[in-house]
């Protein structure tokens, strides 16, 4: 009785030690994603994301599952693009800045930097082929009605007769 006493108390201990291993790996591998999944919501562009932000709800969702399936050739764009920032501040911050080398290296950051948007546009035209002329309509309301607040620029929001609201302040009401 007191051998299977013990056995069952080191499964219960590998039971927990393999569910916190499980745990630790996927905390990284998420944290890892997140940067591909943010990517691909086109967070390294926000006025193309003002564009899509009007669409209706199928538009929009139809534009980020394409989005999410160029995934896989957009990452190696995406780094490149990162991999030419670097060398532009390297350029900059050698003993003698060589003007011409610094303007080469911008050309190439510039055409990088619009192939990488070129998959994107294909994407929105793709959507907006699907959306009959009454939703690309509801574009326009919903471009020229716009909330006053959004998600993303919390800090430019104007309430009624004054400026932005404090965000640092506390909440309790008292000055």
């Amino acid at each position: 009785m007191k051998n299977l006493f013990f056995k069952i108390n080191w499964l219960w201990v590998v039971i927990i030690i393999l569910g916190l291993n499980l745990f630790a790996v996927s905390f990284f591998y998420s944290a890892y994603k997140v940067k591909e999944i943010r990517m691909t919501r086109i967070s390294f562009e926000n006025a193309i994301s003002r564009i899509i932000e009007p669409f209706p709800r199928k538009g929009k969702r139809n534009f980020y599952v394409e989005m999410r399936n160029k995934r896989d050739e957009l990452l190696p764009r995406y780094e490149n693009i990162m991999a030419q920032r670097s060398i532009i501040i390297n350029i900059i911050a050698e003993d003698e800045l060589n003007v011409d080398k610094l303007e080469d290296a911008l050309q190439v950051y510039t055409n990088m930097y619009l192939n990488m948007h070129i998959p994107v546009y294909e994407v929105m035209i793709s959507t907006l082929e699907g959306l009959n002329v009454e939703e690309r309509k509801t574009i326009l309301n919903n471009f020229k009605n716009r909330p006053k607040r959004n998600g993303r620029n919390r800090n430019d929001v104007r309430h009624l007769g004054g400026p932005p609201r404090n965000r640092n302040r506390s909440s309790s009401g008292s000055n």
